[in-house]
């Protein structure tokens, strides 16, 4: 055994040194490149993207608010996510000189763009080398010549300021090269509808005589100011979305009703503010048009494409047009879709059976009905175009065999309401493809540790209030728009089956876990941070902030927050740390002491420094999938402490770690749950557990399982953990591929469990480069020593609370009935009256140990199936039964010597 001890101490170190880094003040301003022509000559080599360089190429107006930059090679998908998200951020860094002292252009004086007040740039709808420049209230063009450049401002261009090529051209150095641009007196012009033309009988094809840079709906639609009138009736779109490649000119809007023959479009300025470079529309203007021609009959949808992944198990099915809804014989499901067009329904087996039939070649199993051979959860909708059908773990289509699709009349309706006819289309599947992991189910178990490892975070730039005198509070205006990238000390534990990395100097936490077999994460990284929920009030007063600290910002992972609510007060933070290695285990051992007391806290943080000693511990076994964290919290004062101790995850199972599947369902125990009183909507979504006081806030929990069904953020918390039998673990499941994680607790002592998401829309259709906006695509669960947030736990004089709590993978479950640290074991009934099926499935942390699982009548104690296998990383064991209206039914889990391992409990109906 090698024993080490790495510590860091006090306010210090990489968390704290890496934060308050990068944050520079800015310069004076610099005047245009110091080059005469024959210098700009000399740059003009490099205009081409000779020698992976970037350059400006031509500068172009529009109008005399706007022009175009037009770069040597097409702009890489990071700058132009980045401008996208924050339109004022190049503005900073774009100068024009050449402006009249006297005249409308006098702004146009050289310094940055960003002193002209309300200046954007915006990217370019089908140009990916062009950036269009929009110039506030400030300035306006004449027709003049100007010179155009960036300035970095003492920062590179491409490697600080991120402005390179898609293939990797950057700029050399901090100024481009400067760019003539000629100027002309031509008005910019307010919207204006062109024209607007039926391409059917429910759709119209929207065209502005200039680009829309916003104002314009997206998505569903259920507003009233776009309408149609005509023959005496008025309608709405139901659908909006902008046709890519037409310069944001282009937009198709879908009606849920033939349009009547003579009819002409209103869009009000008071419902949407539509932006041009001359400005926005205000709210008296109305823009209205006729509508030209009437268009077919609005054909059915119709499939385009059936493909088979390499693995053979997935069968994605295209349609050629967006789907709105699915019927099958127990109602009508409405697909969900955000507005940038990210999906996430599911379909389990018997929804999608009702109206989609498949056949095909089964690996060992020859041609037949595919029915029975999907997973529980049979499909998922990844976009509105797109169903994805699910074949069962380890029942693979056969390569190069053949198959079909049929869809029945009726089952698929668009978003005018035009459903399907009967539809049938084939399918081949292709020769079986390489493993997408490196992992080999043969190797040797090993063990290793990287203590020299490092983690880099990208972040908004930005400063401490006073770190010196202990306030690391973030102020708004102390926040840059610019990105800088911190690096972090980080430890790097793996073994056959897990990556594990540690990251104790900020806020002592595990970061990520890979499970090797999928090469996906566990948990959620953000790959770029920035601060929000700040305070209000001017220093030397408390807070009015969420927050300890008066702000936050998301790194992710699983990590303790202690002695306050929220994230507490270490969650940036270092904390002290030993490693200690053995030859089947690997521990790192983080501590801090509570000695903390921020005087500009908001009032409602109320316990001081406690002098509370926390100590985690993350332990990966050398056969494991699983990482331990074993809690102890020691108060070595003679009084007792109150206290708040909360472990914070962001789970997003089956992805790589910067993302998250909009299929993520939570899965737990919990049957009720109390909403927090913020949150008033969450009314709308879920039924009252008490009807006769509904006011108590306690909702049934079902819809708010699945991400899709988050209209908005929010925080509820899971009732009776601490009682349920089968009540020690929680986690997240992603549908699209079953992979999922479970939390695995000791719930007596951490009864308390809270539930925060973002909402469906914000996780997904937030841009990570937007200041200050930090939704992301991931779920968040807290396990809790109190109930809830701000309701303190108790710690008596010289006592220790102690508990463990472990992470660890699922495979090929939709569902968890019970989970603890051998595996996580769903049982689930299918029919009614006199023919009932239940069904076992269970993923056993045990990989390659040979294992039992048998279903058991929980009354009489008869085995209704059993049967013997090897525990797989990859895959679930299943089997079932037929059973009985009513039954309770025990799935029991047992290993080689006959010690049961693990239960879980059900009862049909």
């Amino acid at each position: 055994m090698r024993r080490r001890r790495l510590a860091l101490t006090g306010i210090t170190g990489v968390a704290v040194a890496a934060i308050g880094a990068g944050a520079l003040s800015a310069p004076a301003v610099a005047g245009p490149p110091a080059t005469q022509r024959g210098a700009a000559v000399h740059a003009e080599g490099h205009r081409h993207g000779a020698h992976g360089t970037l350059s400006v190429r031509r500068a172009r107006a529009l109008d005399d608010k706007s022009f175009v930059l037009t770069f040597s090679d097409p702009l890489s998908a990071q700058i132009r996510e980045f401008v996208d998200g924050n339109a004022e951020y190049l503005t900073e860094y774009l100068h024009v000189d050449g402006g009249s002292a006297a005249g409308d252009d006098a702004a146009l004086d050289g310094a940055a763009l960003s002193g002209v007040a309300g200046t954007r740039v915006y990217t370019v709808d089908g140009d990916r080398a062009s950036l269009r420049v929009v110039l506030g209230s400030g300035a306006t063009l004449r027709d003049a010549t100007y010179r155009v450049w960036l300035d970095g401002d003492g920062l590179s261009l491409s490697d600080d300021l991120l402005i390179k090529g898609a293939d990797g051209e950057e700029f050399r150095g901090e100024q481009s090269a400067t760019e003539r641009l000629r100027g002309t007196s031509a008005d910019a012009d307010p919207a204006q509808i062109a024209a607007a033309r039926a391409t059917d009988r429910r759709s119209v094809r929207l065209t502005f005589d200039d680009p829309v840079l916003d104002g314009m709906p997206a998505g569903r639609y259920d507003g009233d100011g776009i309408t149609v009138e005509g023959d005496g009736s008025t309608a709405s779109p139901t659908y909006v979305q902008r046709l890519d490649g037409t310069d944001s000119r282009a937009w198709e809007l879908v009606f849920a009703d033939d349009l009547p023959r003579h009819a002409s479009i209103t869009i009000e300025g008071d419902a949407h503010g539509l932006r041009t470079s001359a400005g926005t529309l205000g709210d008296d203007d109305v823009l209205s048009t006729t509508v030209r021609g009437r268009g077919h009959e609005r054909r059915s949808p119709r499939v385009t494409s059936v493909d088979v992944a390499g693995d053979g198990e997935s069968i994605a099915i295209t349609f050629d047009r967006k789907i709105s809804t699915f019927t099958h014989d127990d109602g009508v499901e409405e697909l969900a879709e955000t507005a940038l067009g990210t999906g996430g329904s599911t379909l389990d087996r018997d929804v999608l059976l009702d109206g989609v039939s498949l056949d095909g070649d089964v690996v060992g199993g020859g041609r037949h009905d595919l029915d029975q051979n999907l997973e529980q959860v049979a499909a998922y909708v990844p976009d509105l175009r797109t169903i994805v059908v699910k074949v069962e773990g380890g029942e693979a289509l056969q390569p190069r065999s053949r198959g079909s699709v049929t869809i029945e009349p009726g089952t698929l309706t668009d978003l005018a309401g035009v459903s399907n006819t009967r539809l049938r289309a084939s399918f081949r599947v292709p020769r079986a493809a390489k493993p997408s992991s490196s992992y080999d189910a043969s190797a040797e178990d090993f063990l290793a540790v990287d203590d020299d490892a490092s983690v880099s975070f990208q972040r908004n730039a930005f400063e401490f209030t006073d770190p010196e005198g202990g306030d690391f509070s973030v102020r708004p205006e102390n926040v840059e728009n610019r990105l800088v990238e911190d690096t972090a000390d980080a430890i790097v534990v793996e073994n056959k089956y897990v990556e594990a990395t540690f990251v104790p100097g900020y806020g002592g936490r595990m970061l990520s876990l890979i499970y090797k077999p999928t090469g996906n994460d566990l948990l959620y990284t953000n790959p770029v941070g920035t601060p929000y929920g700040f305070t209000s009030t001017p220093v030397g007063r408390p807070g009015n902030s969420p927050f300890y600290h008066n702000w936050l910002m998301v790194w992710g992972g699983v990590f303790p927050t202690i002695t306050e609510a929220e994230h507490g007060k270490y969650w940036f933070l270092p904390w002290d740390y030993d490693i200690e290695e053995s030859d089947d285990a690997i521990a790192i051992t983080m501590t801090r002491t509570d000695d903390l007391n921020y005087a500009d806290r908001p009032s409602k943080y109320r316990y001081g420094a406690t002098g509370l000693e926390t100590s985690v511990t993350y332990t990966v076994d050398k056969t494991s999938p699983a990482v331990d964290m074993s809690v102890s919290i020691h108060n070595p004062n003679d009084v007792a402490k109150q206290f708040e101790y909360w472990t914070c995850t962001t789970l997003a199972p089956g992805a790589s770690s910067h993302e998250g599947s909009p299929t993520m369902e939570i899965v737990s125990p919990v049957s009720v749950i109390q909403r927090e009183s913020w949150y008033p909507w969450i009314d709308d979504v879920e039924e009252p557990a008490n009807p006769a006081t509904p006011g108590d806030n306690y909702k049934v929990l079902d819809q708010l399982k699945k991400m899709v069904n988050w209209d908005r953020d929010g925080i509820v918390y899971g009732q009776g953990l601490a009682d349920n039998p089968q009540g020690n673990w929680w986690g997240v499941i992603n549908q699209e591929n079953g992979e999922g994680v479970v939390r695995i607790g000791e719930n007596d002592k951490t009864p308390g469990m809270k539930f925060w998401e973002w909402g469906y829309e914000n996780s997904f259709d937030t841009n990570i480069y937007d200041n200050g906006h930090s939704a992301r695509p991931y779920i968040e669960l807290w396990a809790g020593r109190s109930n809830k947030f701000f309701q303190p736990a108790t710690i008596a004089a010289g006592d220790t609370i102690a508990w463990t709590e472990t992470y660890q993978p699922t495979m090929d479950l939709a569902n968890v009935t019970n989970a603890n640290g051998d595996g996580a074991a769903q049982v689930a009934f299918s029919g009614s009256g006199d023919d009932v099926t239940v069904r076992g499935d269970v993923f056993s942390t045990r990989i390659g140990e040979e294992l039992t699982v048998r279903l058991v009548d929980d009354a009489s104690g008869d085995v209704l199936a059993e049967r013997s296998f090897v525990a797989s990383a990859e895959e679930s064991a299943d089997l079932s039964a037929e059973a009985s209206a009513g039954e309770t039914v025990r799935l029991e889990l047992v290993d080689g010597t006959g010690e049961v391992l693990l239960t879980a409990v059900a009862s049909q109906g």
